[in-house]
């Protein structure tokens, strides 16, 4: 937390006759703040600073003979100002009249109204007549912008808001001001289309109806929609959001104003757009039983008796170490805990929420904020940044940069980033690279290879040295799944427990006949984990296998029994993101009729097993307590966690990485077609001597061979900063599941399809 500042820091004003004290270099509008007084602004925001183009915040300060403009004006001792009076309404009316001068009056059919500054503003400043006799200027409507937003130029007021975030915010710089005078318009740099993680934020910052988002585009009115306030749970970062829903649809989600310790107020692509899934066709809705060959539709007390009757036999045959339960990172903390304390009380031990690649979600005592990220004077990421895996973290890691960070990768295969960045090998590079006067460091890692976590720490730790520690992770409750005790060696609040089988042990066990019954909540390994032949074989060979889900995945299609679940905005809890804090979850809209949360499906086995479960307050009490609990004991990169995996056989040719997209998956985002046009193609990247050398350029089609089989089409790029002897592809693609080929085994290139012999074709 912020000290509270010195005497002589603060500064001593009067506005609208109310004495205020501020700190210094506060501006005037966010002075008045203080008295809940209104300083009306378009170009300014709070988080992008002053840009004094608009000049509507006029106000009136004592002393000067012009109006003053309230958002880069700072305070001064004894300053006197007046954001009121004849002299500034007339300032203010005379701005608006010129803002509208060729503003389009089409308020009954914009998005915007209802929630428009320049509707309220010409309402509560404006003049009620105008003296322009010239026709208006008419500029193109409807203009296809990109894959999310639509541009209405005559609505432009030229605020440059969406420009200035475009820059200072995201660090793009693909959106820019082009021509001059009322000719002026937004347009792209280039002209491609607007595309990267957070191009929703600037039909936010938009102050009239120039930028609107495609997917909510005619639906709604803002006074029809009922919000709700909740925590993203798409990545492990929890932003704050709005869900605005009408007649129990999702129609969009906003930022919520004032979250600094998590959001900074934005929001990534992701996590304001995908959320058509929630009224998709392909929903399940009603419990599945697989009988000869095919799914059948049963009940909810069915379903329960039919599991409950498996695991009993399961119990009777080979005992508790034939049953084993996944609990993904989607998973509120109420249900990882439900689930973990149920199977604990049949003697089961073989419990794991590490279904994909990652392998550890609690960085130790050594973790730090989302605020102390952004303070760090150098930072370093082993394995993937968080660009795909937590984009608003991301966005820290850019605004340390900004003031001043040096940005460090170590071995990443990533495209290179917008933002400054030195590339270098191995952690001892890294380390070398940090400026000697630095003093506060912040390490990002994956949570995959622990081997290279422990030694990044290890090369950064020193005397007189803040290290703070981050795992960005791929789940979204990953952290909150640990500390309720979803492991095979860890109770609730980290408490060692009796040590079972991790995933890779449980699909060993299943591979060996020894799994009976396997249980999994929230998670999709046949498409997301590391070596996806050899899970599937595991699925295909356990007796029983229950899956609750929303949608038919790779892994539901091969289950016994599927169970229908409710989604991210249909259930409350509570969640603990990737830097320790416990986050509300709010119910947004009611699941659909027969669908069951998963604290409801783990809670109705429980039953049926006649297993004695807490009650409600007493769960409550005991997921406060475990989320709190300090990870004592918990190294980052502990040895713990790395798991039994074995390294694949190696051979010849190119050695497989895979790398994550915000919009690669093979649920919701698969299940969404209001986001079809942001799912990535299925590519493949090569080093610039590995193109060369197997004549492949970018544009190209490729096909990867491996010993678990082949990924067909790939798109090609050639990487310039991707090390030889590596072939990039995407996870998480049902179309192009990277994992039908082990991660790190060896491929081999075929069939490379030239682009312009494709296009003459």
């Amino acid at each position: 937390m912020s000290s509270a500042p010195a005497t002589s820091d603060l500064v001593n004003l009067t506005i609208d006759g109310v004495p205020v004290q501020v700190r210094k270099g506060t501006l005037l509008v966010e002075a008045a703040k203080l008295i809940k007084q209104e300083i009306p602004v378009y170009c300014y925001h709070t988080k992008l600073g002053p840009a004094g183009l608009c000049r509507v915040c006029l106000v009136e300060v004592e002393g000067m003979p012009k109006l003053q403009i309230g958002c880069n004006t700072p305070v001064a001792e004894g300053m006197v100002v007046r954001t009121r009076g004849e002299s500034v309404e007339k300032g203010r009316a005379m701005v608006l009249e010129l803002l509208l001068v060729n503003h389009p009056l089409d308020c009954p059919i914009c998005d915007k109204g209802g929630e428009c500054d320049l509707q309220d503003y010409a309402m509560a400043y404006g003049r009620g007549s105008s003296d322009l006799a010239d026709p208006k200027t008419s500029k193109p409507k409807a203009v296809d912008l990109g894959p999310t937003i639509v541009l209405d130029e005559e609505r432009c007021v030229v605020c440059q808001r969406c420009v200035r975030f475009d820059d200072l915010i995201a660090g793009e710089r693909q959106l820019v001001l082009k021509d001059r005078g009322h000719r002026d318009m937004i347009a792209t740099a280039t002209g491609d289309p607007y595309r990267h993680n957070f191009t929703g934020n600037v039909t936010e910052l938009c102050p009239v109806g120039a930028l609107t988002s495609k997917t909510y585009r005619f639906k709604s009115r803002p006074w029809d929609l009922k919000r709700t306030e909740t925590s993203c749970t798409q990545c492990s970062v929890g932003c704050r959001m709005n869900v605005d829903v009408r007649r129990e649809t999702v129609l969009r989600t906003m930022s919520v104003e004032g979250d600094d310790a998590v959001s900074d107020w934005w929001l990534c692509d992701r996590g304001r757009y995908n959320v058509g899934y929630v009224d998709a066709p392909g929903r399940i809705t009603q419990p599945l039983l697989r009988r000869d060959g095919t799914f059948v539709q049963i009940g909810w007390d069915d379903a329960f008796a039919i599991w409950a009757k498996a695991i009993r036999a399961a119990l009777d045959a080979r005992g508790p170490e034939s049953i084993a339960a996944l609990g993904g990172g989607r998973l509120t903390n109420e249900e990882a805990y439900l689930l973990a304390r149920s199977m604990r009380e049949l003697g089961a031990k073989n419990i794991d929420w590490r279904t994909g690649r990652q392998r550890q979600a609690t960085p130790g005592s050594s973790g730090g904020t989302l605020l102390d990220l952004e303070r760090a004077g150098a930072i370093v990421t082993v394995g993937e940044s968080p660009a795909q895996l937590a984009p608003v973290m991301d966005l820290r890691v850019r605004k340390a940069v900004r003031h001043g960070a040096r940005y460090i990768r170590v071995a990443s295969h990533e495209a290179p980033p917008t933002m400054r960045h030195h590339d270098v090998p191995d952690v001892a590079a890294a380390a070398a690279a940090i400026p000697a006067n630095v003093t506060r460091v912040a390490l990002i890692w994956d949570g995959v290879d622990s081997t290279l976590a422990r030694a990044a720490f290890a090369a950064l730790e020193r005397d007189g040295r803040t290290l703070l520690t981050y795992i960005s992770g791929e789940q979204g409750n990953a952290r909150g799944a640990e500390a309720m005790g979803v492991l095979p060696f860890s109770g609730p609040g980290y408490h060692v427990a009796d040590t079972g089988r991790d995933f890779d042990g449980i699909c060993a066990d299943a591979l060996a006949g020894k799994i009976d019954v396997l249980s999994i909540f929230g998670a999709n390994p046949a498409l997301n984990a590391a070596d996806g032949a050899r899970v599937r074989g595991a699925l295909q060979a356990v007796g029983f296998l229950v899956v609750t889900e929303l949608f038919m995945t790779e892994t539901a299609k091969m289950a016994t029994l599927v169970l229908p679940a409710a989604g991210a905005f249909e259930k409350s809890g509570s969640i603990v993101n990737l830097a320790g804090d416990v986050l509300p979850t709010a119910a947004a809209l009611a699941p659909p009729g027969g669908v069951l949360s998963d604290f409801e499906i783990v809670a109705g086995l429980a039953r049926a097993l006649e297993i004695a479960l807490p009650d409600t307050e007493e769960i409550e009490r005991a997921t406060i307590a475990a989320a709190a609990a300090l990870p004592v004991g918990i190294a980052f990169g502990d040895e713990r966690f790395a798991g039994t995996a074995k390294e694949p056989a190696l051979g010849d040719g190119l050695r497989l990485r895979v790398t994550h997209h915000a919009f690669a998956g093979g649920g919701t985002l698969a299940n969404d077609e209001r986001i079809a046009t942001l799912r990535p193609l299925p590519e493949a990247a090569f080093s610039r001597a590995d193109a060369e050398r197997l004549g492949i350029r970018t544009g190209d089609y490729v096909d990867l061979v491996g010993p678990g089989g082949t990924m067909h089409d790939l798109l090609a790029e050639v990487r310039e900063s991707l090390a030889p002897g590596e072939v990039v592809t995407i996870a998480g693609l049902a179309d192009a599941p990277a994992n039908a080929l082990a991660e790190r085994s060896r491929v081999r290139v075929e069939n490379v399809r030239h682009a312009d012999a494709l296009v003459e074709a």
